[in-house]
């Protein structure tokens, strides 16, 4: 299948699963759990083709979706699962409060992500050079090394460009749950507290980007059910 297909293919699955929340039959606190879900996936779907370098680079649009991931993350997510509010349409696993604490850790660390990207947002595609202006005697536009091609976990090779492997599939936790669990791992010891918060500020937006997308797969893979 071609990239242009998969594209297609990956924004069919997203309608539909909006389809599903829009009938699913929810009321009270799941469905407002659920709104809140399809909003932050909306936000990731708008900026996912700048990330991958298929459209313009838009900085307000990028940072206008940090905003909206946020708002949705940390205790207005963790809010909205309440003791007894699994069953039912509910995809929400049992293990969210058999683990509240890594629950309620994720949720804060998508928050700290999603803010994270509204700071390094004006930064694009590349990181800042910290030796801007410097005398160095040299070239110092070197700013994209070792940032190129960034992918997911699992991901086939990227195509040239910082963040070209994403896919808005992979960032919310729709592709085999091997694989989720595997983004998961340094998501999680980012959540528990044992990995340092990274200076939003000097990052490339498609490096925060990418740990939303992590946080948001390792949270899916263990507490939805059907990822």
């Amino acid at each position: 299948m071609t990239s242009k297909k998969m594209a297609v293919a990956t924004l069919a699955i997203w309608i539909a699963a909006g389809t599903v929340v829009a009938h699913s039959g929810a009321t009270g606190v799941v469905r407002e759990r659920m709104e809140g879900m399809v909003a932050m996936r909306d936000a990731l779907r708008d900026v996912t083709p700048m990330m991958r370098g298929e459209m313009p680079y838009d900085a307000a649009r990028v940072a206008e979706a940090g905003r909206a991931i946020a708002a949705h993350a940390g205790s207005e997510m963790t809010g909205l699962f309440p003791e007894g509010s699994a069953g039912g349409v509910s995809y929400a696993k049992e293990a969210i409060w058999q683990e509240r604490e890594t629950f309620d850790a994720l949720a804060e660390e998508l928050r700290r992500h999603a803010e994270g990207l509204v700071k390094a947002a004006p930064n694009g595609l590349a990181a800042p050079d910290p030796h801007a202006g410097m005398a160095t005697g040299g070239s110092t536009g070197g700013s994209m090394e070792g940032h190129e091609g960034m992918t997911m976990p699992g991901d086939a090779p990227a195509r040239s460009g910082p963040g070209a492997g994403f896919s808005v599939a992979q960032l919310l936790g729709v592709e085999p749950r091997r694989r989720a669990e595997q983004a998961g791992m340094a998501s999680t010891s980012a959540a528990d507290g044992s990995a340092t918060a990274p200076g939003y500020a000097t990052l490339a937006a498609p490096q925060v980007f990418r740990r939303i997308g992590e946080t948001c797969a390792a949270c899916h893979g263990r507490y939805r059910a059907g990822s």
